[in-house]
């Protein structure tokens, strides 16, 4: 008799149906990544959408809500760990972002045009331009929604995906490269052609690979791979001023571009970029938001109020597992 239950009840396992809440971390991560990689290519290719003011808006959008409506029904409890949407330490972070996407955005994209027109030609034009300036607020709102769909992808779900495999430092690289292997379309959706068009394509993969490495240190490391909020404001404010704010005669088109007028002026942008990027990265590996946050309230007359959130955090872990 006992014998006929265990069988019965091992038949009925095999019958059970795929449950996504128990499915693996890189099986979800490749399923999202492949929605949001092919509304990408159907927005800038197929629609054309890159080139009208809507800017691809619903391939940032659709597979944000995707990934996050799949997660809020079946693992609801892996929105922060995994997707890192958390509030945790969220007005050192917002404050902590902002500075570094500023610093990020000004030092490479004007930096390296300002040094050049300084130091190396003095005739080249410095003029500001103002990309699309009657749709600066939607930009704005576009590449936050962009910076959402990214993070949670990129940083978030392959990261933690990958880890199940590799080691953190790993993960950070491969997730890093698909990110750059993510954006090499845009020379190719702005008609680049050729050697040219290799060459676009290879600068773009290289820059944002590299973006890609500094963003998941961010998390994994100054973050402790616990909130994207201090990515997300850094990605929302590098995109918005590089893309929307120009300076000098470079072509304005749609999405990001690394289209350098001369050598000279790509040197200097290179070196800028490595100038800010080197030191930057080492301060988010070495240190912690949790010494930032310190330092942050004592700047506001709160001293404790770091140490209550801390307890608070404890007092809720031990009540967790006691429930367990």
């Amino acid at each position: 008799m006992a014998t006929t239950q265990v069988q019965e009840m091992a038949g009925s396992a095999q019958l059970e149906p795929f449950s996504w809440s128990s499915a693996s971390l890189l099986k979800i991560g490749g399923i999202m990544l492949a929605i949001a990689a092919v509304w990408r290519v159907v927005d800038q290719f197929v629609l054309g959408l890159g080139d009208t003011w809507l800017n691809i808006m619903p391939s940032k959008l659709f597979p944000f809500l995707i990934i996050t409506a799949f997660f809020l029904k079946y693992r609801p409890r892996d929105i922060q760990p995994i997707l890192g949407l958390s509030r945790e330490n969220f007005q050192a972070q917002l404050v902590v972002g902002l500075l570094i996407g500023i610093a990020i955005s000004f030092g490479i994209d004007f930096g390296g045009t300002i040094l050049y027109g300084l130091l190396i030609d003095t005739t080249y034009p410095l003029q500001l331009h103002i990309v699309n300036e009657q749709l600066l607020g939607y930009m704005l709102v576009f590449f936050l929604t962009n910076a959402f769909l990214e993070e949670t992808l990129f940083r978030g779900l392959l990261i933690n995906a990958l880890k199940t495999r590799q080691t953190t430092n790993r993960a950070i690289l491969f997730s890093a490269i698909i990110f750059g292997i993510w954006h090499a379309g845009w020379p190719l959706v702005n008609e680049a052609a050729g050697s040219d068009a290799l060459n676009q394509v290879a600068s773009m993969v290289f820059f944002t690979t590299i973006l890609g490495i500094f963003l998941g240190i961010y998390y994994e490391r100054f973050s402790s791979g616990r909130s994207l909020t201090g990515p997300i404001v850094v990605h929302t404010m590098f995109n918005y001023i590089s893309e929307c704010f120009k300076i000098g005669p470079e072509p304005v088109i749609q999405g990001p571009d690394l289209i350098f007028l001369n050598s000279g002026l790509m040197t200097a942008t290179l070196l800028m970029f490595f100038l800010i990027f080197i030191p930057l990265g080492v301060i988010l590996w070495r240190f912690k938001i949790e010494q930032v946050s310190a330092i942050w309230y004592r700047l506001i007359g709160r001293e404790n109020h770091g140490e209550q959130l801390h307890s608070d955090d404890e007092n809720m872990a031990v009540k967790t597992d006691s429930e367990v």
